[in-house]
């Protein structure tokens, strides 16, 4: 946005974590710099939840009710 010469510029990051072998903890480091949202698919592209919990701005653990494999988006 550009309005009498006050520039505002958004940049959103963005990092797919894959979790190739089943497990009910996932442990992602993302490198974000940030405390960003997350959002979990199986490998069947189903969305799963589970108890996320922010270890720093750039690490997150996710525990789930059982194994599986899939990708995290953190946005």
């Amino acid at each position: 946005i550009d309005n009498n010469n006050f520039t505002i510029e958004a940049k959103s990051k963005t990092y797919i974590f894959e979790q190739a072998i089943p497990s009910a903890t996932w442990n992602i480091t993302h490198n974000l710099g940030k405390y960003p949202t997350v959002t979990v698919v199986d490998s069947g592209g189903s969305v799963v939840v589970g108890e996320t919990v922010y270890i720093d701005n750039n690490n997150i653990q996710i525990t789930f009710s059982s194994a599986f494999s899939g990708k995290a988006y953190c946005n």
